[in-house]
């Protein structure tokens, strides 16, 4: 969504921050709201001016994006390669036995950044998923197809 129209700042929820893999938003809620207020007040020089959509995206956006944006990168990563059918989700399932993974996850949700960073044993996790991957897409059952035209049909 635009985060930003005029004068008018979107927070939270309403700008998109919700993460994708667990659906949480609270704290990125928080968090963008307490930005935004901050920025939009320091520009506001003491309530001499109005910011500008340039200055809030300078500032807010900006800032958000610096601290956040990985975060949100990584996590529409994971979603598009284990989310999509069964072998990918066989994959990811193996892959959470791994202490490293066990780790960065519990780190980063804690954090809210993304976490690990170390390269050995980063290079090590891509070959564990490459492996998992073959092994999921190799042993998984095929998606079942899903069709309900007639709860379809109510929807529209």
């Amino acid at each position: 969504p635009r985060r930003v129209q005029g004068r008018i700042a979107l927070v939270g929820d309403a700008a998109g921050y919700v993460t994708k893999c667990s659906g949480e938003g609270i704290y990125f809620a928080a968090k963008s709201g307490r930005m935004a207020a901050e920025e939009i007040v320091a520009l506001m020089k003491g309530g001499s001016r109005l910011p500008t959509q340039a200055e809030i995206e300078d500032t807010y956006c900006k800032k958000y994006d610096g601290l956040y944006g990985p975060t949100y990168t990584v996590l529409d990563i994971l979603q598009k390669v284990f989310y999509t059918n069964n072998g990918a989700r066989e994959a990811f399932v193996e892959l959470c036995n791994s202490k490293y993974v066990q780790q960065v996850t519990f780190d980063s949700y804690l954090y809210k950044r993304v976490q690990g960073n170390n390269p050995l044993d980063d290079i090590k996790l891509l070959g564990e998923t490459i492996g998992c991957m073959v092994k999921g897409y190799s042993t998984a059952k095929p998606d079942a197809e899903f069709s309900n035209p007639v709860e379809s049909l109510k929807r529209i």
